[in-house]
């Protein structure tokens, strides 16, 4: 008798313990990009020592997609600009330099989703000043919480390239 009261017991106690967890809320993790200028040689470098490459599959080497395939991750990141492009303009950030055109070479690491894990940078223009680029920097870092690549892949994946962005 003892034995089967003991039973029901921990068996009541698991029921409400399961269903005290199955009530909790679930807690989004939003995970913090790494953004980093080329101009940042320390923390260029620490980003080097990473060696994201080997872990990240280039978005458009030819073994990886296919010609359908290319249009589609052409127009996303083409897109994936324009937003960048918009970004800056609606926080009414200024270069504060007479340059038309403001030239990126960008390395953006994204994870399956289109997210961004690692934003690497290095400004071209040399107009721009140091004070600037660290402006730019942590404009980045705002814009790569709300930004994504419109693009969703079976593994994380790396683009580079230059980008001229108007200069409003």
């Amino acid at each position: 008798m003892r034995i089967k009261s003991s039973i029901w017991i921990l068996l009541i106690i698991g029921l409400i313990s399961c269903k005290q967890k199955s009530t909790e809320k679930e807690i989004e993790i939003i995970k913090e990009p790494k953004i980093v200028s080329g101009n940042n040689e320390m923390a260029y470098n620490e980003i080097k020592k990473l060696n994201l490459d080997s872990t990240y599959t280039n978005l458009l080497d030819p073994r990886n997609v296919s010609e359908s395939e290319y249009k589609i991750i052409a127009k996303s990141w083409s897109e994936f600009h324009k937003k960048v492009s918009q970004f800056i303009k609606e926080e009414n950030f200024k270069w504060e330099v007479s340059d038309s055109t403001i030239t990126i070479f960008n390395r953006i690491y994204f994870d399956k989703n289109g997210t961004i894990d690692y934003y690497t940078f290095r400004i071209k223009n040399p107009s721009v000043s140091d004070e600037k680029q660290a402006e730019y920097e942590k404009l980045l870092q705002k814009l790569s919480k709300e930004v994504k690549l419109d693009l969703k892949r079976s593994e994380q994946y790396a683009q580079c390239g230059k980008t001229k962005y108007l200069n409003y």
